[in-house]
Order: C-alpha cells, then sequence, then structure tokens
C-alpha cells in the first residue's frame, strides 16, 4: 500500500503526519471487527432468541414479525446515526483528532445496546429498544472508518484499500457465525399468562462475544490513528444550527447527479441483500426444514460459501479497478450475478434436499459480493460531493443507502411471503421473496450505467 497521505485538506484543518501500511491495516481490522459485531447478532443470535420467544407460525406476533419489528427499527436507527455522526466528526475540534473521540463514544454506545438485549428483561418492547441503540453505535464506527477513506488515502489507491474493506466486511460474516455457534442458545420460561420469565433467552455471550471483538479493533484503530488523525481548527467551524443538523441527512441531487445514481444504485442492490441478510435463519427454518443445532450448522455452512466466494473476488477486483481505472463495469457485472445467485434460492427445493442448490446460490451470491464491495465504495469516495469538508457526512449520507434496505425489507417482505405461487403455501413463500430481491438487485445494476464522471 501508499505510505502517502491524501493532499487535500478543508480549511482549517492540519495532517500531523503521512499514514503507512499500519494504519491502513488497523483500519481494515476494525472494519472486519465492526461487521463481526454487528453480522453476529444479527444473521443469527438474535433471531434465535426470538425464536424461543415467539412462535414460528400461528396467530399473533410470530418470530419472523418480531424479527421485523425489532430489525426495522434498528435500521431506522442507523440510517440517521451514519449520517449524524459523520458530521458531527467532521466539525469536531478535539485535540485528538475529528475522528478519534467518536470511535470511542460509538464503540460506548455499541456497547450499551448490545448489554441491554443480553441482559434485559425477555420482551419484544426492551430487545427493540436495546437493538436500536446497538445500531446507533455500531453505525457510527462505520461511519468513522469510511471517513477514513478519503481522509487518508490517495485516490490512486482507494481502489486497493477499499477492496481490502469490502473483504473485511464479507470474511466477518464467518467468524461472527462461528462466535455465536460456540454458545447454545439456552431456554426462557413462561408464565401462564404466556408472558416470558427467566431474564435473557439464550446465552448472552452469542452477543457479548461479539461485541467484544468489536470493541476491541476499534481501539486498535484508534491508537493506530493518534499519529495521524486530522485535526480541525476551532475558528473554522460555523455555529451547528438546526439547518446543519438537518443537512446531515441529504444531499442536492441536481448538483450532483453523480452521487445521486451512486446513491440509488446502490440502495436497490442493498435492498436485494437485506431480504437474505435478515432472512437467512428463517430461510434455512422454514423452506429447507432445519431446527436447533442443525440450523445453526446450515447457517454457518451458507456463511462459509459466501465468505469463500467473496474472498476470492474481493481484492482482486479492488486492484483491478485501481489498474484499468474503472469501476462501473465491475459494479454492474456484480449486481447482476448477484440477481443470478437469489434464483437459485428460489429454486431450491422446500426441504433438506433444497440445500445443495442453496448453496451453489450462497457461493455466487459471495463472488458477486466480493466485487461489488470491493469496488462500489472506491466509486462511492470518487463522486463525493466535497470530500475535503464533507466526507464523513456524505459517506454517511450514501451509507442510509445501506441502512433503509434494511428497514424496509422486513415490512415488504410479509407479501410475498404470504402469495401462493410457485407451488407454494402462503405464510413463507420464501420463493417469492428472493424472486423480488434478484429484480432489486438487477435494477441496482442498470442504474449504476447513469453515472457519467467515473468509467
Amino acid at each position: 500500500m501508499s505510505t502517502a497521505a491524501a493532499s487535500h485538506d478543508a480549511p482549517g484543518v492540519a495532517t500531523p503526519a503521512r499514514p503507512g501500511t499500519p494504519l491502513f491495516v488497523a483500519l481494515v481490522v476494525a472494519y472486519f471487527g465492526a461487521y463481526i459485531g454487528v453480522l453476529g447478532p444479527g444473521i443469527l443470535a438474535l433471531y434465535t432468541r426470538l425464536a424461543e420467544l415467539f412462535p414460528a407460525e400461528g396467530v399473533g406476533v410470530t418470530s419472523v414479525d418480531a424479527l421485523a419489528i425489532v430489525s426495522g427499527t434498528g435500521a431506522i436507527a442507523a440510517a440517521l446515526a451514519n449520517p449524524f455522526i459523520g458530521r458531527l466528526s467532521d466539525r469536531t475540534t478535539s485535540r485528538s483528532g475529528m475522528r478519534r473521540p467518536w470511535i470511542l463514544a460509538s464503540a460506548a454506545i455499541f456497547a450499551a445496546g448490545l448489554l441491554v438485549v443480553a441482559f434485559g428483561p425477555a420482551n419484544l418492547a426492551v430487545i427493540t429498544i436495546g437493538w436500536a441503540i446497538s445500531q446507533v453505535g455500531c453505525n457510527g464506527l462505520l461511519a468513522v472508518y469510511t471517513a477514513i477513506l478519503p481522509d487518508q488515502v490517495p485516490e490512486r489507491r482507494r481502489g486497493a484499500v477499499a477492496s481490502w474493506l469490502g473483504v473485511a466486511m464479507n470474511v466477518s460474516a464467518l467468524p461472527a457465525i462461528w462466535l455465536v455457534g460456540l454458545f447454545a442458545a439456552g431456554s426462557v420460561t413462561f408464565d401462564e399468562a404466556g408472558v416470558a420469565t427467566g431474564g435473557a433467552a439464550g446465552s448472552p455471550w452469542r452477543f457479548l462475544a461479539p461485541l467484544a471483538v468489536a470493541i476491541v479493533t476499534a481501539l486498535v484503530l484508534y491508537i493506530a490513528l493518534a499519529p495521524f488523525d486530522r485535526r480541525l481548527g476551532r475558528d473554522s467551524v460555523p455555529g451547528y444550527s438546526a439547518r446543519e443538523f438537518f443537512g446531515s441527512f441529504v444531499f442536492n441531487p441536481l448538483r450532483n447527479p453523480d452521487f445521486t445514481w451512486a446513491w440509488i444504485s446502490r440502495f436497490f442492490f442493498m435492498l436485494g441483500i437485506a431480504y437474505l441478510l435478515v432472512y437467512q435463519a428463517p430461510y434455512s427454518q422454514l423452506h429447507l426444514g432445519f431446527e436447533g443445532a442443525e440450523l445453526d450448522a446450515v447457517v454457518l455452512w451458507g456463511t462459509i460459501a459466501t465468505v469463500v466466494g467473496a474472498f476470492l473476488t474481493g481484492y482482486v477486483s479492488g486492484r483491478l479497478s485501481d489498474v484499468l481505472k474503472r469501476r462501473k463495469v465491475f459494479v454492474i457485472v456484480s449486481a447482476s450475478l448477484y440477481a443470478v445467485s437469489l434464483l437459485f434460492l428460489v429454486f431450491a427445493a422446500p426441504d433438506p434436499s433444497g440445500l445443495p442448490v442453496a448453496l451453489i446460490g450462497l457461493f455466487l451470491g459471495g463472488l458477486a459480493q466480493g466485487v461489488y464491495f470491493g469496488v462500489d465504495l472506491a466509486l462511492a469516495t470518487d463522486v463525493l460531493p466535497d470530500s475535503e469538508a464533507d466526507a464523513a457526512k456524505d459517506l454517511g449520507v450514501f451509507n442510509i443507502a445501506s441502512a433503509v434496505p434494511q428497514f424496509i425489507a422486513p415490512f415488504v417482505a410479509p407479501v410475498f411471503l404470504g402469495l401462493q405461487v410457485f407451488g407454494r403455501e402462503g405464510g413463507s413463500n420464501f420463493a417469492a421473496l428472493f424472486l423480488f430481491a434478484a429484480i432489486c438487485s438487477a435494477a441496482g445494476a442498470v442504474l449504476v450505467g447513469f453515472i457519467r464522471s467515473v468509467r
């Protein structure tokens, strides 16, 4: 990796030193840790806990309904937190730098939320609140981490570094699921009125072990960033008005058409991914027919298939995009391939015999994600409205395109799960759901073509 620092700074900002490979390694490690912290609970631990509190099917709130409520609320919190904390870090005048104070603050919020989920009363309201708090903290970390990319990495190297971040994000799912699987889910008792009692469902370490990794890796980056973090002079920061606050969440699409198309494209692609991210465990249980320890194992194998695919293509694609000076073709091909991969989940048999077909689809999806996340972040930094003064804020706005689909997906999903098509009964029609997800991903591929300033 290059040891050259980014050459452009905002007015009143000083870059104390030139970063080198150790900082970039720390950034990748922290990114890896943050996703372990959120994906372990998000993919498996959260659903298995809710499945112990609510029935899979029947009258009233089911485990899938509860998952929609918790995930949707968390996604709203994530969508708001990312650009807001990003904007605050853009304006921070601390002697320790612009970004470092928000690494500590976000890590503390993340920990507080997951502690509530792990140790709070076993009811839907408490779990929802705790999960929302954890998403604020996690997305605060991600806002700061992504801002370090334009802060410290020159444009000619961003594809390579962004590709490592993409690899870290995709690979993180495997140790995340493995960590959660080490701590088998426990049981929860119910009183005569059917109210859950007896504390947290399952082992709290299903949440705390991934969290510990996220906190430790955040501290590693906090230390590594110390000599390099940009420092903003107090006299260069105007007052923080209500207009500034609401400006944290918006940009002008007419003035920044390429950023707009990048945002919309990411939104549709992530909507396709959100259905698999949220519903991989329910799909494995209700469509493929696995339960208990077998369910943990199937989700782990599915994650391995995805991670292997992503690892094979992640770094190579980002490096090639730097060498060829092209971004769009990689994003278009990868989003299209991801749409195809979801069709394997659509046509997998609705019983355990469908697992091999589903695993092939997950592997192809991993290949696609490796390319997409290895290049799309670099493309986004190339079309930022203001990469000097508002990098974290604008990347936070861009990350809304990743967070909002996770809010929308659980509330749209029942429409497709309830369809009686493809020979499936309504209520758990994952074939219809993943067909819609494939269409969303294909739309994301088409929309990238409207970007003009990046090849």
